[in-house]
Formats: structure tokens, C-alpha cells, sequence
């Protein structure tokens, strides 16, 4: 576990130094109140820690020490935001069936290995195939619970706030131009929102399907205006073939309509994605995921691939 966090602070790092933004850990620790660098120095010294732990014991007592440290203090910022999470929850400002934030895992997880760094100087054995399949293997696991995590925990979780404009992401229409379950279940949601007053405008963001021509966001805003949304309300994408595009092209509408702060709207497995996407496109964003007036029959495998999808757009937009 040490190991997959190690590589992930490393990915990060990297990532902000060639293409930034890219910085994902405040989803992990809360929004940190340091200086970046300071930040950033933190973050480098728990990564090397972490990898020589897991390859080696720390013999020096001075690198272990500053090491565990250093990880403390990651588990300090941790509980930090899960003391802002509950304090938020007890005033009704967020609402949802996880009432465990991600950080409290985070929270107990570099608590502990902060704790193992400190205290272990057990020399590990000699490196053969099976361990190092092994420790594969549980990299692996680490990783992917880790997408898994902000799934069950950031996903279902309400953050319904007063924002500009909600934004849509779009799923399929059907040949005869009825939107799919998944799609009416996410439009529902940002008319409800509408119709709350916590949103002025609605951007329907999704493509024109190539085997049909139909057009997405044509469809929802049928949806939206039978409902009663003002069809001025509405705004159309229809160039949001990814989640990446919606968020890049949110951020163009956000700005040419003035708008600064927006709420997505997806289901609760999505919205992980889409927050780090949004986020590096340069919109702050809420997350409120469509209420689902049934299970869909493929959440099972939308979950597993969006698992995969997470760590591409992690590492490539």
C-alpha cells in the first residue's frame, strides 16, 4: 500500500511539473492551507520515504524519524478535512448516504504507515518472482481501490450549493430519440435543481450520435423545457464527445456567459472523474449525482471501466 501511494504522490508531482494543472492530492488530504512549494516539498519527501520503505528498511534513525514526520503530517491535514467534512454535514449544507469522507481512510492509512516507517527496521527477504508478483498484485489492488474509494464516498455524496449553471454530461439516445434511463435520471436531476433556484442556466453537454444523427443535448433540452426550464435557460454542447471535452468546453461557456462556479451532474461513479477533470480545466465545480429511479442494468461494468477511465484521464488529460 506504501508503494502504490509512493508512485501516486511521484505521478503527481510529475505531472504538476510538466503539464500543470494536474495536482489531484487535496481530493485525498482537503484543500491544504500551505505555501505550494512547502506543499509540494511534503509531498516529495512522503514519496521517497515511502518508496525505500517498501524496498528497503530506513536505516538511518534521522530519515526515519523525519520521514514518519512527514507522513504525520499528512494524516494531520487528512483529519483536518474530516473534521471540515462532519462540521458541513451537521449544519445540513451536504447530503448523501456516505457519511465517510475519503479522507478518513487516507487518514488511518498514513497514520499507519507512518507508525511502520517509525518503528519497523525488519530487513525484508531477498527479492524472487513470487514476491515481486506479489507486491505486484497488491500495487495493482491499491490502485484500484483507490478510484473505488472516491466512488463510494465523494460520489453519492450532495454537495448542492447556489452555482451559475449546472452542467449535464451527456449518455445515450436511442434510435427512436427517447433519452436512455441514465440520461433522463442525470436531466431530471439539474430540472430539479432549476426548479430549487440553486441554478440559473443549464448546459447540456454531450455528441451527436454518428450512427443516427441524433443530437444529445437536443434531447435533454426537450426534456428540460417540457418540463417547465425556460428554454433561454438552456445552453447546448454538442461537441462534448468525452467527459474531457465537457470539461474543457464548460470552461469556455463558463466564461463567455460569465459564469464562475457550476455543479456537475452524472451518476455518483462518474462524478470522481469529472471533478478532477472540471478542476483541471479551471471551473470549480460541486458534484451532485443523478438520483437513479432504478439501478442500471450495467452499473457493475460502468464502475469497472470507469475505474480504467480514471487513471487515463489521471495520467493523460
Amino acid at each position: 500500500m506504501g508503494l502504490a501511494v509512493g508512485l501516486l504522490a511521484l505521478m503527481n508531482l510529475a505531472g504538476e511539473a510538466v503539464r500543470p494543472p494536474f495536482d489531484s492530492t487535496h481530493t485525498w488530504l482537503g484543500d491544504a492551507d500551505l505555501p505550494r512549494p512547502i506543499f509540494r516539498a511534503l509531498e516529495l519527501v512522503s514519496a521517497v520515504t515511502l518508496l525505500w520503505h517498501a524496498a528497503r528498511p530506513i536505516r538511518l534513525a534521522w530519515a526515519r524519524l523525519g520521514g514518519a514526520i512527514v507522513l504525520g503530517i499528512g494524516a494531520l491535514l487528512a483529519a483536518l478535512d474530516v473534521a471540515t467534512f462532519y462540521g458541513v454535514l451537521a449544519r445540513g449544507a451536504i447530503h448523501g448516504p456516505a457519511f465517510v469522507p475519503a479522507s478518513l481512510v487516507v487518514l488511518v492509512c498514513l497514520g499507519a504507515l507512518a507508525a511502520n516507517v517509525a518503528t519497523d527496521r525488519t530487513e525484508r527477504p531477498r527479492w524472487t518472482l513470487g514476491r515481486a508478483a506479489v507486491c505486484a498484485a497488491v500495487t495493482a489492488a491499491s490502485f484500484v481501490a483507490m478510484p473505488l474509494l472516491l466512488m463510494v464516498t465523494l460520489g453519492p455524496t450532495r454537495y448542492e450549493r447556489r452555482a451559475d449553471c449546472a452542467i449535464v454530461l451527456g449518455a445515450r439516445v436511442w434510435d427512436d430519440g427517447t433519452p436512455s434511463l441514465a440520461l433522463s435520471d442525470r436531466v431530471d436531476e439539474a430540472i430539479w435543481l432549476h426548479q430549487q433556484g440553486l441554478v440559473r442556466a443549464i448546459v447540456m453537454s454531450g455528441a451527436i450520435d454518428e450512427h443516427n444523427g441524433i443530437s444529445e443535448p437536443a434531447v435533454m433540452r426537450a426534456r428540460a423545457v417540457a418540463a417547465g426550464v425556460p428554454e433561454a435557460s438552456v445552453i447546448l454542447d454538442e461537441e462534448g464527445v468525452t467527459s474531457s471535452w465537457t470539461a474543457r468546453n464548460g470552461a469556455l461557456l463558463m466564461r463567455r456567459h460569465g459564469f464562475s462556479r457550476a455543479i456537475a451532474v452524472t451518476h455518483y461513479y462518474h462524478e470522481p472523474r469529472v471533478k478532477m477533470l472540471f478542476e483541471r480545466a479551471g471551473v470549480a465545480v460541486y458534484t451532485v449525482p443523478a438520483r437513479m429511479s432504478r439501478r442500471l442494468l450495467k452499473e457493475p461494468w460502468f464502475i469497472v471501466r470507469e475505474v480504467l477511465a480514471y487513471w487515463h484521464s489521471f495520467l493523460f488529460q
